[in-house]
């Protein structure tokens, strides 16, 4: 058989695909939401869509396609937030030449990425969740060294093209899934610069979400795809929480912490998204 037409609202329609209808969450709730997910944000360098698209989707019974553009709200909020509040202290660890290079690779995979989300089944995205989730997951958790910042960071023409390749996949997946892309760039920086050390790759990831994930929710909003209520509210939580996350993360010995527990909770969001992929698989 061949693929179920697609919904008005973005959603395969079909019994699998169907969702009740979304919650509306007190605001308090909403706002202490944002707060907890850019606070962890922050303190990895992912925008932590990773956490709101599945609480949107599970937790406000949003469809998918709708609680990305509620995701992205997040994300820019509160990396906006981070990078303001790391440039202001008095050592910076964001690189800004790198920051350059990534966020024009990244606006190309950007158009790239709007290109393929009415073509890319949900179940697909569902699947494309689950590898991430539990990939990054234990990524985060088996990376509890940090290593020193250094002050230059000298890199190679065929490193320069790395770095280009990696900003075009985080763009790809920013309107895709409603991330900021760090969940690529940390790896990803971390493995071709190693010698910037997490702080640095951390606030050089955070520092191209914000530009990226702006772009996204701008053009979502065009569209008129933003539920507005509930972004609004988890934005405003985002913006104060991504301060925290900041301060937070200079204190010896916190990061680490925060990097395994959050860990945990990415694999519990695995288990979930795998359950809609594989476990309903007979009701397809």
């Amino acid at each position: 058989m061949g693929e179920k037409p697609i919904s008005p609202s973005g959603e395969n329609s079909g019994p699998e695909e169907e969702r009740p209808v979304p919650r509306r969450v007190p605001v308090p709730l909403l706002s202490l939401f944002g707060f907890l997910i850019s606070s962890m944000g922050a303190l990895c360098g992912i925008g932590g869509g990773l956490f709101t698209t599945p609480l949107t989707h599970y937790g406000f019974r949003f469809p998918l396609r709708r609680a990305v553009p509620v995701s992205l709200a997040v994300v820019a909020t509160g990396t906006i937030s981070a990078t303001v509040t790391e440039s202001l202290r008095e050592s910076s660890d964001v690189r800004w030449g790198l920051v350059g290079i990534l966020v024009l690779s990244a606006l190309a995979g950007n158009v790239l990425g709007f290109h393929l989300v009415p073509r890319i089944p949900v179940r697909t995205l569902k699947m494309i969740f689950v590898v991430l989730l539990l990939g990054v997951g234990l990524k985060v958790m088996l990376s509890a060294e940090h290593g020193e910042l250094v002050s230059q960071v000298t890199l190679a023409w065929t490193d320069y093209l790395g770095v280009m390749g990696l900003g075009v996949c985080a763009g790809i997946c920013v309107p895709l899934l409603g991330i900021g892309g760090g969940m690529i760039l940390v790896p990803g920086l971390l493995f071709m610069v190693p010698e910037m050390g997490y702080l640095g790759t951390r606030a050089t990831s955070m520092a191209v979400a914000a530009f990226i994930a702006s772009r996204s929710l701008w053009r979502y909003s065009r569209q008129g795809q933003v539920d507005w209520h509930t972004a609004r509210w988890l934005a405003l939580g985002s913006l104060v929480g991504a301060w925290g996350g900041v301060a937070l993360v200079h204190v010896p010995g916190v990061a680490s912490s925060a990097q395994f527990a959050m860990g945990l909770v990415l694999w519990f969001s695995a288990v979930r998204f795998g359950f809609d992929v594989f476990g309903r698989k007979k009701t397809a």
